[in-house]
Parts: structure tokens; sequence; C-alpha cells
């Protein structure tokens, strides 16, 4: 029994783990590229980690097995590239955000709210979304 929760410990905490990890990706992680779009490489002391701050406040994991391959979750031996690509899902909803306030924003200037067209890059920094939201 003790080998079985320290294999669960250990996948939940990959989960959780890669799913920050996508929000440092799609969030927080700008890099300075040349003209040829190669990255330049600063080091690792201008490199912003997700933090305390980053991570939701309620975060529940459950995971499932198929029955099939009781060694195995979902018949994989893969727990972290879900949650990763997962975290797309911040992002996405940080668009949504913008174009509601943007429409908002529109609206209470009698403007046409239609005008509110927008792209938001990856990453998507907090300078980013502020402007996006016209609030710098």
């Amino acid at each position: 029994m003790h080998k079985a929760s320290t294999l669960c410990l250990g996948c939940f905490l990959q989960i959780e783990g890669a799913f920050v990890q996508g929000i440092g990706f799609f969030m927080l992680e700008e890099y300075l590229s040349n003209s040829d779009g190669l990255v330049i490489p600063e080091g690792t002391w201008t490199y912003k980690i997700p933090t305390i701050e980053t991570i939701p406040r309620q975060f529940n994991v459950e995971i499932m097995n198929s029955g099939h391959h009781k060694k195995r979750l979902l018949s994989s031996k893969a727990s972290g590239e879900p949650p990763l690509l997962l975290a797309a899902l911040v992002h996405c909803a940080t668009r949504a955000v913008i174009k509601e306030a943007r429409k908002q924003l529109l609206r209470w200037k009698g403007l046409n709210e239609s005008d509110s067209t927008f792209q938001l890059e990856v990453p998507a920094t907090m300078s980013i979304v502020k402007k996006l939201q016209c609030l710098l």
C-alpha cells in the first residue's frame, strides 16, 4: 500500500507541476529573439518562474485508471504532457476577459463594440494584458 500511495502522490505532483509549468509558458516566460527568430539566451537571472500567486488557490486533480493496465494511468506512462497543454485554457480565459473588458469600455464610450479585435500573443504577460484592456 505504501508504494501505491507514493506512486499516486508522484503522479499528482507531476500533473500539478506540468500544469503550473504550462501557465508559466503561456503567461510569464518572455524571451528575446534576434532578426532570424532565434532565441537570445540571457541566462537564468531574468527567468520568471510561476510563484504561489500564479498557482490556482483551488487545484483539484483526480486520476482515473482504465483498468486495462494496472501499472499505468489511463494505459499510458505519460501524465505530464496533457496538463502542460491544458494550461492553454488559462491563456484562452485571459483572452475572453480582455475581449469582454474591451467591449464594455467601448460600450461606455458609446462606440461600436465590433471594433474590439486584438491578438493575444504567447506569453500573455501582465503588461500586455493591461495594455490590451486599455489600462496602461
